[in-house]
């Protein structure tokens, strides 16, 4: 059998009395966590200019864009939810896809489902397998795919997306299959894109692409049997460094939902920038250190970290989520890194400017170099006084080992969305997920997500 079939066995005929009762619970947070980024970024540049296209374009008026009261077709709304979901780079992230499963798989299973009428439980099993399908791929093909160039969320997760589509309008094997061998010539998606609007497109792409190979495949297009392992396939073409073969033999025995896990953003800023954001928090409050008490800091941090922070001098907002630089002269001089950091404009805070200044990134060897360690960084903090403070390499809250609150994940839930609906609204929303898989029908949590954007 063919590695495209075996992916699309896997997704047809995995029940979710299957999945572990703990992995449905890693959906309904990580639901909660994605609706609450997709409502906050429903109203940043890049959601706004394709909502425009989806108003000029769109087809049938079935699926909802969060925020608005726009209808469209799943395709657009797929496209557009999923922009939002990324524009803040406030999203959850997976170190074996090395990129961001959960806003494509839930921008492209909420158009399939609500398109297809389905209920809650269709849609968490959806999601679960697409998000093994995207963590196998990832498992097969990282870290050369990701440090060749390619943006995993959607080179990657476009498969995903694809599954998930392919559960929810209920494919059979066969046309899965064509399904995945459609999605995995969408697949794209190039990190020199990384701090332009162009990057929380690719979460867009992932789940419109996702949503459309499996329209497609439905309609009766087929691809090819080997379109994942052949000669000139996907993982040929994309660089692997893994095993394709030993993926696959772990689908349904290891839960990779459960095993490699959710890391929850606490900051809406590069996953990579979030250990030296915590560690500088913490030295600030220890210390009570001012702006002018910093000389210089130091920041080691893994090889893979310096083509993706590479914007040592941002002039955006969205550049200054891929800077270390603002990211750690921001936690210094103001005392958190939040929404407010990344107004766009100039940054106004004339502290914050300096301390960019005497920040410094080192690729540091001794570090680990696990994937769940790439994000890993050390501290070292030069003071005027002579003084050397260090804090020794760590991963963030919010990874895997260290996950937030579920106060704190409520918390951040309830501010994201209260910049799109109402305070009491949002509260139903985060109640309604709390039991997601027995919502009835899934237009009773998305005419909860209408807002009055645009």
């Amino acid at each position: 059998m063919s590695a495209t079939a075996r992916l699309a066995e896997f997704t047809v005929k995995t029940s979710l009395e299957e999945c572990p009762p703990e992995a449905v619970a890693h959906v309904r947070l990580a639901a909660l966590d994605t609706l609450g980024v997709m409502l906050a970024g429903a109203a940043e540049p890049a959601a706004r200019a394709v909502r425009s296209l989806a108003r000029a374009e769109g087809g049938a008026a079935l699926c909802t864009v969060v925020g608005t009261r726009l209808l469209t077709a799943p395709g657009w709304a797929a496209l557009a939810n999923g922009t939002a979901g990324h524009a803040h780079d406030f999203d959850d992230t997976n170190f074996a896809l090395m990129g961001h499963p959960s806003v494509p798989l839930f921008a492209a299973a909420l158009a399939a489902g609500e398109a297809e009428t389905a209920d809650g439980r269709a849609l968490v099993t959806a999601y679960l397998v697409g998000f093994e399908v995207s963590a196998a791929l990832g498992r097969a093909l990282n870290p050369a795919h990701y440090t060749r160039g390619w943006h995993a969320t959607s080179s990657i997760g476009t498969l995903g997306c694809a599954a998930a589509a392919a559960r929810l309008l209920r494919l059979d094997a066969t046309q899965t299959r064509h399904a995945l061998a459609i999605a995995a010539s969408h697949a794209s998606g190039l990190k020199e894109n990384f701090g332009s609007m162009t990057k929380p497109y690719h979460a867009g792409h992932a789940a419109l692409c996702g949503v459309r190979s499996a329209q497609l495949a439905r309609e009766g297009l087929t691809g090819s049997d080997t379109a994942l392992e052949g000669r000139q396939g996907y993982v040929a073409a994309f660089g692997g460094s893994g095993s394709l073969e030993q993926a696959l033999d772990d689908l349904g025995r290891t839960w990779q939902l459960l095993a490699s896990g959710i890391a929850v953003k606490p900051y809406p800023s590069c996953a990579l920038t979030h250990p030296a954001i915590d560690a500088l928090l913490e030295l600030r409050a220890q210390h009570g250190l001012r702006p002018a008490d910093v000389a210089g800091v130091e920041v080691g941090v893994n090889r893979v970290v310096p083509d993706v922070l590479a914007h040592t001098r941002p002039t955006t907002a969205l550049e200054r989520k891929f800077s270390m630089q603002f990211c750690a002269a921001a936690a210094l001089a103001e005392g958190r890194v939040d929404l407010a950091s990344f107004e766009d404009g100039p940054v106004r805070n004339p502290d914050v400017r300096r301390l960019m200044e005497r920040v410094t990134m080192v690729v540091d060897p001794a570090l680990p170099d696990g994937l769940e360690q790439h994000a890993w960084s050390r501290v070292s903090l030069r003071l005027t006084d002579g003084r050397t403070l260090e804090a020794a390499a760590r991963g963030a809250r919010g990874h895997p080992d260290t996950p937030l609150p579920h106060d704190a994940l409520r918390a951040k839930f309830l501010a994201c969305a209260a910049r799109a609906i109402a305070r009491d609204e949002a509260e139903g929303v985060a109640e309604q997920l709390e039991h997601l898989e027995d919502l009835p029908d899934l237009r009773a949590l998305t005419s909860r997500l209408v807002g009055d954007l645009d």
